[in-house]
């Protein structure tokens, strides 16, 4: 089966420190991937092979604020979840393996080409094709995040937010993404699941700046927000592949349920989507930790159910 305000954007501004973490995260992968010659060619040993952004490596910034790579991001908890019962239902006994691939920062452009990151492969897209040429029909699950940061490079939004910009980017995306998804396809094995997600929306942060500007660029946001959601969704549906729908996980356009939250007033009373961004990510620690983009542990949970949920 195949415009932002100060406060976002400070958080997109930290998001590219992750470059940093690169070297470490991919020399993760590359052993991964090393490692396979120590393994054998074992009839017995699948794997899930997480491919995307920072997301994908559980990214989190420590309480001096510096982002790192964990084991406790949503492709990590998704595999302790799925292993028990994959190895369980094997009719010989079988095991489950992770290879993370992930890079922090990573855009389509540099998954396909190469960056951030030293993959001995050359790039993201290449090691995870050379792993499903080498291990066939071996790979049991493949997930894939990726497209949030092309979105953030284009800078769409600030103060207000550019829709033609939006525009522009989303299709953009689009036609990349269906080029990486198309080789994924060739290379991966019939009986490998394949599935992508989508993103929440950590621009609705603004909204606790108290002020009527802030309140917009949350709403206009999420608009801009849905415009990628739907490319996202469609692209994949064109390939073939199911789509992990985290922006609805996250609430993310739900501005009418009002909750109670533990800030003072006015935003004692929030949106939920306000308060799921602020309660799932760090865009609404203080510094040094935040304004983050990055899911903390309970939105790196949120998006492992909303992954699992679809799973066959």
């Amino acid at each position: 089966m195949r415009t932002k305000s100060q406060t976002t954007r400070s958080a997109w501004g930290v998001a590219i420190a992750a470059a940093a973490l690169t070297l470490g995260a991919c020399d993760t992968a590359n052993d991964a991937i090393n490692a396979i010659d120590d393994i054998g060619n074992d009839a017995d040993v699948y794997y899930y092979v997480s491919l995307g952004t920072s997301l994908s490596v559980g990214v989190q910034p420590d309480s001096n604020g510096i982002l790192l790579p964990t084991d406790d991001g949503y492709a990590d908890e998704l595999y302790d979840r799925i292993k028990p019962g994959f190895e369980a239902a094997g009719a010989q006994p079988r095991e489950l393996r992770f290879v993370k691939l992930g890079c922090p920062g990573e855009t389509l452009k540099k998954l396909a080409e190469g960056g951030s990151c030293p993959y001995l492969a050359g790039s993201q897209l290449e090691a995870a094709i050379d792993f499903l040429d080498d291990n066939t029909d071996k790979v049991h699950l493949v997930t894939i995040d990726i497209g949030g940061n092309d979105f953030r490079d284009a800078d769409c939004i600030d103060t207000t937010v550019d829709f033609d910009c939006v525009n522009t980017v989303s299709m953009q995306i689009a036609t990349d993404l269906a080029v990486v998804l198309a080789a994924l396809n060739n290379a991966a094995d019939a009986s490998t699941t394949i599935v992508g997600m989508n993103y929440y929306n950590p621009y609705l942060s603004s909204w606790l700046e108290e002020d009527a500007a802030g309140q917009t660029l949350a709403m206009e946001s999420a608009q801009a927000l849905s415009v990628v959601t739907d490319v996202l969704g469609t692209t994949y549906d064109t390939a073939g592949i199911p789509v992990a729908d985290v922006a609805a996980a996250f609430q993310s356009d739900d501005f009418t349920t009002i909750v109670a939250y533990p800030l003072p007033s006015p935003n004692d009373q929030l949106p939920v989507n306000v308060a799921n961004i602020c309660d799932y990510t760090y865009m609404c620690d203080p510094d040094p930790v935040g304004p983050d983009i990055h899911a903390n542990r309970t939105g790196y949970s949120l998006i492992a159910d909303t992954i699992a949920a679809i799973l066959p």
